[in-house]
């Protein structure tokens, strides 16, 4: 068992009260200690860090490592009946007397996952963040053009969750006033009116406070970005000091290592809870169909007045999709975007064994 971090890394760690537990939870919890073998030992807690998989669980009063019960061993893979707890999971976790480590006995019922492909062929996924409200989307400037694809489908995958999503640009330092107002046009046209941008730049302390308007307290949000987007610098600035490891990028294509190695939750000063997570490189969609609709519904609405059923909405007569793109009523980045994470969704599927169900 690993040792727990340094005290002054857990000085920012969310207590059992700054995380929110829904009556669906607390009546789990009560179901699970009426048929648990010693139920004054069972507590209710968030899991707030994972150190190589290890949790650290924040009950009401107190916090403490645990492992997971024999059981989770145990579980059926296929029908997931036994789900590993990830960061911001509600457990039952068993502490005994005298002991300093309890053994989270039951993953509680989830508000929302996010949740990634693995990229395998049997259509396992990754949790990344269990019960959270909202998705930062982080991406850096001043190094090119901002991928718009990135952000496209980092949009899809927290719709599919059911979480609301920001779009956060940092390290507006390095860009002129012209080229900062190019891009922010460029990703607003692909992210619509309802998705909030927000400028920031961590070096001069600028955009902080939009970004914990995104986290009110008793909320949870996720900070998604690629390793040397500026994540950890971002989230130092919202805590007032260097609370998380941060490195240089490499200047011939700006990216970064992975200098987060844990999945950890901090809690924000007069804010909520903010998910970090290791940069991921890729985000496959697989399945994501319904967070695809929610994030492009003027496409999906006015392809119903298609004159083909199978309309590409690329060069076919009739398509009411490319009409309402020369209307206006459909921005052409928007419909880009919609189409090219559809063909990959697409082939993606085509990759899955039979059997497996999206």
């Amino acid at each position: 068992m690993p040792p727990l971090p340094a005290a002054d890394a857990l000085a920012d760690a969310p207590t059992f009260t700054d995380l929110c537990l829904d009556d669906a939870q607390r009546r789990a919890f009560d179901a699970f200690c009426a048929e648990a073998e010693a139920p004054d030992e069972m507590h209710i807690g968030f899991v707030i860090r994972l150190d190589r998989g290890f949790p650290l669980v924040a009950c009401e009063g107190t916090m403490f490592r645990a492992e997971h019960a024999v059981s989770f061993a145990k579980r059926n893979r296929e029908k997931d009946d036994m789900a590993l707890p990830a960061v911001g999971d509600a457990v039952a976790v068993r502490l005994a007397p005298g002991h300093d480590r309890g053994v989270i006995e039951r993953v509680l019922p989830r508000r929302s996952t996010f949740e990634r492909w693995r990229g395998k062929n049997r259509g396992e996924r990754q949790v990344l963040c269990a019960n959270v409200d909202r998705v930062l989307i982080v991406a850096a400037l001043g190094a090119g053009e901002v991928l718009l694809d990135r952000i496209a489908r980092s949009l899809v995958l927290a719709a599919d969750c059911g979480a609301a999503a920001s779009v956060v640009l940092t390290k507006a330092d390095r860009c002129t006033p012209e080229e900062l107002a190019e891009e922010v046009a460029r990703v607003r046209r692909l992210v619509g009116e309802h998705v909030d941008v927000v400028v920031t730049s961590s070096l001069a302390g600028e955009g902080l406070d939009p970004v914990r308007a995104c986290v009110p307290e008793g909320t949870v949000a996720m900070i998604l970005g690629e390793s040397g987007a500026g994540k950890s610098t971002l989230l130092n600035a919202l805590l007032g000091h260097e609370a998380l490891e941060t490195s240089a990028v490499r200047a011939r294509d700006d990216a970064g290592r992975h200098t987060t190695v844990a999945r950890v939750m901090v809690k924000l000063p007069d804010a909520g809870v903010i998910a970090d997570a290791p940069g991921l490189r890729s985000l496959p969609l697989v399945g994501h169909e319904r967070g695809l609709a929610r994030v492009f519904p003027e496409v999906v609405e006015a392809a119903h007045g298609c004159r083909f059923n199978d309309c590409t909405h690329t060069h076919e007569p009739g398509c009411a999709v490319r009409e309402a793109v020369e209307t206006g009523e459909i921005d052409e980045v928007r419909l880009e975007a919609c189409l090219a994470l559809a063909r990959e969704m697409r082939v993606s599927a085509q990759s899955l064994d039979p059997d497996v169900k999206l």
